[in-house]
């Protein structure tokens, strides 16, 4: 949430969520902006949403494929959709918000179930399954930089549960969970974590 602020200055934002769901997201950015728009193809997410944010607009839509005129955004957000995407969809997803971005925009997305993180590259060792996820930060990166964006920062998330029963048993509001993240929430842990939270800036 803090992001938000020192990316704009102050300015107008106009936002847009891709892939809303429920709303949990639209719903923290949102008091931060002038207007705010969240999209998903689920009505019944769609419904629930609405509930939740009756000052948002809600749209129904399959931004790939649909011609709807929702105007540029400065900032768009989009959380739990590209780690669970397969690569085609991936790049006609970040192909269309990178035309619904003005020039110099932000997008922040996060990219969970890393299968190069400490936590999945133990689990694979010791003989555990993998479950199909191909989306590591490096792939990410590239996409990025395909579609014509930057990564101004990028947070890691989670580095130090480095065993599967640890991100389900862990609470992120204990003291101590809260110091192990200070501890590797640099770029450099990004590669080896099973979340990232990254900031890209439209370049082109």
């Amino acid at each position: 949430v803090d992001v938000v602020p020192k990316l704009f200055s102050g300015a107008p934002i106009r936002y847009l969520d891709f892939a809303c769901g429920t709303g949990r997201i639209v719903q923290t950015v949102a008091p931060l902006c002038s207007e705010a728009v969240g999209v998903d193809v689920s009505p019944s997410m769609l419904a629930e949403a609405r509930s939740k944010c009756p000052s948002v607009r809600f749209v129904e839509a399959d931004l790939t494929s649909s011609d709807i005129d929702l105007g540029l955004f400065d900032l768009i957000t989009s959380f739990r959709f590209f780690g669970n995407a397969q690569q085609s969809l991936r790049l006609s997803v970040m192909q269309a918000l990178q035309r619904l971005l003005k020039p110099g925009g932000y997008l922040i997305i996060n990219s969970h179930r890393n299968p190069q993180s400490l936590a999945s590259m133990i689990n694979a060792a010791s003989g555990g399954s993998s479950d199909g996820i191909d989306l590591s930060y490096s792939k990410l990166k590239r996409l990025l930089n395909d579609c014509g964006f930057e990564i101004e920062r990028a947070r890691p998330v989670g580095v130090w549960m480095y065993r599967h029963k640890l991100q389900l048993t862990a609470n992120s509001a204990s003291p101590w969970s809260k110091r192990l993240e200070s501890m590797f929430k640099h770029e450099i842990f990004a590669s080896i974590a099973p979340d990232v939270v990254v900031v890209a800036r439209k370049t082109r």
